[in-house]
């Protein structure tokens, strides 16, 4: 009975992990986000423990701790994955036009077609192989450093997305908001 249960929790642990998927996600990224775009968790131990160390960072520096707003969660996966599938590393979207690159829309009217509270800050990182690695990038960074220990924000996305088939092969994502 006991190796019965064994398997069946190790069977759920199993199914539960996102192994990275290394082919493009089937979202069109040749034109600017509606917000309906769904991008699933990559790497989903890698964007709480991303929000683990935002968090503790804050509180170390005396500042309230942010909550998890799912919407931030899906602008940030969305662009992080767009950044990813079209090869550029910017925080305006991107979309490829007769094969070439062109600027779609700024950062925080793509977020404002998932999110529609208000959003005050985004960082992005690329080529960093962990979660630690690119908070510690941010930390080093005055203007990064700035947007995470921001006083007025109240909640957080994160999203995270790795190709083969890219520069930098890892992107993330952090968005503030006040609520």
């Amino acid at each position: 009975m006991k190796s019965v249960q064994c398997f069946l929790i190790l069977s759920m642990l199993l199914l539960s992990f996102n192994f990275p998927n290394e082919e493009p996600v089937s979202v069109n990224f040749d034109t600017n986000p509606s917000g309906n775009e769904r991008i699933k968790a990559m790497n989903r131990s890698y964007e709480i423990e991303l929000m683990n160390l935002i968090n503790t960072y804050r509180a170390e520096n005396g500042l309230k701790t942010l909550r998890i707003q799912p919407s931030l969660m899906l602008a940030s996966r969305y662009h992080a994955a767009d950044m990813a599938n079209e090869n550029y590393f910017d925080h305006a979207t991107h979309n490829r036009i007769h094969g070439r690159l062109e600027r779609g829309v700024s950062t925080f009217k793509r977020i404002k077609q998932f999110y529609s509270g208000f959003a005050n800050t985004e960082n992005l990182g690329a080529g960093y192989y962990s979660p630690e690695a690119v908070f510690k990038g941010w930390v080093d960074s005055p203007g990064h450093n700035v947007n995470l220990l921001n006083e007025s924000a109240t909640h957080m996305g994160v999203g995270f997305y790795q190709t083969d088939h890219s520069e930098y092969q890892r992107y993330w994502v952090f968005v503030s908001s006040i609520d």
